[in-house]
């Protein structure tokens, strides 16, 4: 994590608790309601191969030769 002189006394465990989540890409936002939101921020590695591997609609291909 580094080094937590810079956060104040009280607070250094909260800080040091909140960098494992922001490790695996985790993001916390504030919500408009005064609360807090959290996000994933990243996306598995898997999901572009699974996309990439996907098969072509062959209705919308028809229909992309229609238009062409």
């Amino acid at each position: 994590m580094g080094s937590t002189t810079h956060i104040e006394e009280g607070k250094r465990e909260l800080a040091k608790d909140m960098h494992g989540p922001a490790r695996l890409g985790v993001r916390l936002i504030d919500s408009a309601k005064g609360g807090i939101v959290m996000m994933n921020g990243s996306d598995p590695s898997l999901v572009p191969e699974v996309k990439g591997e996907k098969d072509p609609d062959p209705i919308l291909l028809e229909l992309q030769a229609k238009c062409s």
